[in-house]
């Protein structure tokens, strides 16, 4: 059972690269983060198991394994959000040219060619149009 499961979790990595070769790096990066958070996941566990020969009873101790797991995995995501966070940054400043005072000439430039829908909202006895 235990050699299905790595199988699976081997091939789950392997296949979605082959099959999505346009969105390679999007995979590519999501796959890193995974594997990043996996091994924040398990160096935390094994803080937690360096923990229990410190104590005299390690038998009652055993959730500090769980627990350095818990903080690790933690401490993983936020250093994926943070690094995701970085890594698009460029997009958002894209353009040294488009600082903030264009952006709201460009906005009350087009603000006219927006179209949106009109709402209405009531019942029989009253109604509402936005």
């Amino acid at each position: 059972m235990k050699k299905i499961i790595c199988l699976l979790l081997c091939l789950s990595f392997v296949l979605p690269s082959a099959a999505f070769a346009q969105e390679d790096d999007l995979i590519k990066n999501t796959q890193n983060d995974l594997i990043l958070v996996g091994a924040a996941g398990v160096g935390g566990a094994i803080l937690g198991l360096s923990t229990l020969s410190f104590v005299d009873k390690p038998s009652q101790h055993v959730s500090n394994i769980w627990t350095g797991a818990a903080i690790g995995v933690i401490l993983g995501v936020i250093w994926v959000a943070y690094d995701s966070v970085q890594r698009n940054q460029d997009d958002l400043t894209s353009s040294v040219e488009f600082n903030s005072s264009e952006r709201v000439a460009w906005h009350a430039e087009n603000a006219g060619n927006l179209t949106l829908p009109e709402v209405q909202y009531g019942t029989q006895f009253w109604q509402m149009t936005f």
